[in-house]
Formats: C-alpha cells, sequence, structure tokens
C-alpha cells in the first residue's frame, strides 16, 4: 500500500482513520499535530511523529510516503494548511473514498477528498479539493462544490453549485438549481429554495440568511 502522512490526530483524524482502514490502498506512516504536547501520543495505534512544520524534513527522511490527508475538522484551519502544503509540500494530497461510496465514473473528482460510507456523486458532478461529505448524503447530477466545502450527514443537495469553504449541516436540503454561496454556514435541517449570498449563516424553512459569516 502507498504511504500517507496524516495531519491531525482529534475526532476528525480518528474518523479518517476508519475509513483509510476500509478503503485499504493506503498506510498511515504517522500523525502530525500543531501541537507539542500530542508528540509521542498514539491514535489507534498510529503515532504522531511531528508538528505540521516537520513535514518538509519528514517526506526527505522517508522518501516512501507518496500523499498526505487533512484530518482536521476546523474548516478555517484545512484552508490555511492546504494552502501552503499544495504548494509546498512536494507530495499530492489523496483521495479516500470508502469502498461503500458510490461515486460515477462520470463524476469529476479533485484530491483530498473523504467520502464517507453511504455517500454518493452523481455523473457530471464536479468536486473539488478537500472536501468532506459524511455519511447518507448525496450529491446530485451536474452540480460544483469547492474547495474545502463539508457536506454533513443526511444532506439532500439537488441544487448548482456550492462555493469555497462552506458548510452544509446536517439533514439540509439545498433545493432545485438553487446556488449556495462561498464562506456560508447553512444550519441543521436548512431547506434552502434560493441562492444565497457569500459569508452568511442561513438557518430555517425556508432558511433565512440570519447574520454574516466572519469567515
Amino acid at each position: 500500500m502507498e504511504k500517507i502522512i496524516l495531519f491531525g490526530c482529534g475526532e476528525h483524524a480518528r474518523m479518517v482513520i476508519d475509513n483509510i482502514e476500509d478503503q485499504g490502498k493506503y498506510a498511515v506512516a504517522g500523525l502530525l499535530t500543531n501541537d507539542p504536547a500530542e508528540l509521542g501520543k498514539e491514535i489507534y495505534g498510529y503515532k504522531v511523529i511531528g508538528l505540521d512544520g516537520d513535514i518538509l524534513e519528514i517526506l526527505k527522511s522517508d522518501p516512501s510516503i507518496t500523499g498526505y490527508f487533512l484530518g482536521v475538522g476546523n474548516m478555517k484551519v484545512r484552508a490555511k494548511l492546504a494552502a501552503w502544503l499544495d504548494s509546498a509540500c512536494g507530495v499530492p494530497a489523496v483521495n479516500i473514498i470508502h469502498p461503500l461510496a458510490l461515486v460515477s465514473k462520470h463524476a469529476i473528482i479533485g484530491r483530498g477528498n473523504i467520502f464517507e460510507a453511504y455517500t454518493k456523486v452523481a455523473n457530471g458532478a464536479v468536486v473539488g479539493n478537500h472536501c468532506i461529505l459524511n455519511s447518507f448524503s448525496a450529491i446530485n447530477h451536474d452540480q460544483r462544490i469547492g474547495d474545502n466545502v463539508l457536506i454533513a450527514g443526511n444532506v439532500s443537495m439537488a441544487g448548482r453549485s456550492v462555493g469555497d469553504n462552506t458548510i452544509i449541516a446536517d439533514g439540509a436540503s439545498i433545493g432545485f438549481k438553487v446556488r449556495v454561496g462561498k464562506n456560508c454556514i447553512i444550519g441543521d435541517g436548512a431547506v434552502v429554495t434560493k441562492d444565497t449570498s457569500d459569508n452568511i449563516i442561513a438557518y430555517g424553512n425556508p432558511a433565512r440568511e440570519v447574520r454574516k459569516n466572519d469567515w
């Protein structure tokens, strides 16, 4: 199996490890953290071997490591890490696709994405980089999903597009041909029936923009 480095060692990283093991394509060479107190810690048998900034030295010392993945759940931290790593790391972000996920061969998928079990990406969909698709959610055909987007569990998506850095929370519904802006938070169970602005937080049925999102 190909060896990869996993950034993060919290709750999201544990979920990622579960999916990596089920996919059976990658071996985790070690975990990196931004907290020195976590050095030496083990998560599901995988050791925290360094700080985030040690990545270049680690790759130099072990050329068998061919990729990385972000096991960090904070979307702002993910965006900053991804921008740095994709320009300076030297190895690509890999896709973690659970064997029980359904991804159309006619979809276009970027890198660094995770699709959990019982997710679906339909034909003609375009998914950017570093996105998270949680279980029992689906991206309907011909939609465009930006970079660093979180689509939580049980989300129904019939929209047209979702902008970068947007969170669509559990149980939300994105209506037919609706565009969701960038840097948005769509709350739990929200029903989005019309296009949204960028940088907003919306809740309710129908969803209403309640305030700006300070991205």
